[in-house]
């Protein structure tokens, strides 16, 4: 896969302040945090949305 096929922008969220076990609370992941963001925007107009969210860049727990 090449760098350019990468989204690196992890969304995740839920309804507790503890996160679900393994990747329950993983939504997807994107090119930009931007996306991410707008995704997270989307969500919380569901009838039940989400209580919390993070975007995580998967780059800094590959390279630190």
């Amino acid at each position: 896969m090449t760098e350019e096929e990468q989204k690196p922008y992890l969304l995740i969220a839920g309804y507790n302040y503890y996160p679900a076990p393994y990747t329950d609370d993983w939504i997807g992941c994107y090119f930009t945090e931007e996306e991410a963001e707008e995704k997270w925007e989307q969500l919380k107009q569901k009838e039940y949305p989400f209580e919390w969210h993070d975007v995580v860049d998967l780059r800094e727990w590959m390279y630190d």
